[in-house]
């Protein structure tokens, strides 16, 4: 089997499980294609001011240039101010966990806190590359790569959800009511 279809076996596994985890998954083959994609859910979403973490995938993609495109308002400029009143953050994410249908990342960093927890939408970006089997997988990757587990490791496996509050389930309570995942091939 080659890494392609390795891929595409566990994307297939991850888009299944994360969805009925009532996320959103999508699969794009590049940068570019990310950009038009981010852009047409901006549109489609009526966001008038996006918040993001910088990071290596989302300096990739642009979001100057999408914010060009949609007329959005993309910052990364004083997030503890910005993130409070965005219609949408987007950040990066290490892995995703085909067996679970969870994100994992390193959110060491506040921007990434700020970004996927404060806006009514979290979209998360993540290399398809980094899709991974399990957990036992993803601990061990991140002993491997970091030579320990983060100080601050998140796991991302859907909207906010709770059912403390009379045992009803609520969407949106604590985070996000709503989550995009884009694997960039």
């Amino acid at each position: 089997m080659n890494a392609k279809t390795s891929y595409d076996a566990l994307y297939k596994e991850f888009k299944e499980k994360a969805e009925a985890l009532a996320a959103e998954v999508y699969r794009v083959s590049n940068t570019a294609e990310a950009q038009q994609l981010i852009s047409k859910l901006i549109n489609d979403l009526n966001v008038a001011k996006a918040v993001y973490a910088p990071s290596e995938l989302v300096n990739a993609v642009n979001m100057q240039e999408i914010g060009t495109t949609t007329g959005a308002v993309m910052t990364s400029e004083n997030l503890r101010q910005n993130a409070a009143d965005a219609g949408l953050g987007i950040s990066q994410l290490d892995y995703a966990v085909a067996e679970i249908g969870a994100l994992a990342g390193n959110a060491t960093g506040i921007e990434s806190r700020m970004v996927s927890i404060l806006p009514p939408v979290h979209m998360a970006l993540v290399p398809t590359a980094n899709l991974l089997p399990n957990l036992v997988a993803t601990i061990a990757t991140y002993n491997k790569n970091l030579g320990e587990l983060p100080r601050y490791l998140t796991f991302v496996s859907g909207p906010s959800r709770t059912s403390d509050i009379e045992r009803v389930l609520t969407i949106g309570v604590h985070g996000p009511g709503r989550l995009i995942i884009v694997f960039i091939d």
